[in-house]
């Protein structure tokens, strides 16, 4: 994880990049397209990433269990969550029990399968699919949250999408 972002349903945002992760792992296409929108002077350690995501979403969620959409699968889901398994004092981290009860690991969808549910290709140019553009920089955390954010309410306010009532919006 080299940078996070967090887009609520009225638009609050969370966005954070993080200044220790591993080298060894940043792909040419991550190097080219990531790295170079990073803001290293807000940077923070995965642990002090840890502590503003766990707050914001605290006053985020005021009292309600949150639904998370990324727009990938899992990978998305499985690197944000690693964050709670730096401070999980137990032996072996799971899912089911080292994350806030507010963030049930089943309870998240992703904009792969929500786009495939709604008929629409989900390699898309998702700007041209909304019919605006957005602003910021393509690939930049904050940027692709809105866009996931903007393209998951236009689907499920689809008419053609076939069960709105399993979102929680």
């Amino acid at each position: 994880l080299v940078s996070l972002a967090l887009v609520g349903e009225e638009g609050e945002q969370c966005y954070l990049t993080f200044n220790d992760y591993d080298q060894d792992q940043v792909t040419p296409w991550l190097r080219e397209n990531v790295i170079p929108l990073l803001d290293g002077e807000v940077a923070y350690t995965k642990r002090g990433g840890l502590k503003v995501v766990q707050r914001w979403l605290e006053e985020y969620r005021e009292g309600r269990d949150i639904s998370l959409i990324s727009f990938g699968k899992t990978l998305d889901f499985i690197l944000l969550f690693q964050l709670w398994h730096i401070s999980f004092d137990q032996k072996y981290f799971h899912y089911l029990y080292g994350l806030p009860d507010y963030l049930n690991h089943a309870a998240h969808y992703d904009m792969t399968t929500i786009f495939a549910l709604a008929g629409v290709d989900p390699n898309v140019d998702r700007e041209g699919w909304l019919g605006r553009t957005l602003g910021g920089d393509r690939h930049n955390a904050l940027y692709d949250a809105h866009l996931i954010r903007d393209c998951f309410f236009k689907c499920i306010r689809s008419s053609s999408f076939p069960d709105q009532t399993i979102f929680k919006v």
